[in-house]
């Protein structure tokens, strides 16, 4: 889903899209997070590269998403969001 070009890899840039897209759809409900959403993509991105390849595999995206702490809460408000429009 985040792999735009299906490259089988996420790349930094796939990342940026990833994150301002959670963004946006937080900011749509007035619960965006303070921060911006490039500075947090590439965070997250430099800290799940584990093999500082320039991009992210199924595994590390996975991985790293569930060793992330702040990601996983943005996840968690967005599909409560999501869920909670949806009834």
């Amino acid at each position: 889903m985040y792999d735009i070009d299906n490259s089988g890899i996420i790349d930094r840039s796939e990342m940026e899209n990833v994150m301002k897209s959670i963004y946006s759809m937080l900011a749509a409900v007035s619960e965006a997070p303070p921060d911006d959403p490039k500075k947090r993509a590439n965070a997250i991105f430099s800290e799940i590269d584990i093999n500082d390849d320039g991009g992210l595999s199924q595994e590390e995206f996975l991985k790293g998403c569930l060793k992330d702490d702040e990601l996983m809460k943005l996840l968690e408000q967005l599909f409560n969001v999501l869920t909670t429009t949806m009834e």
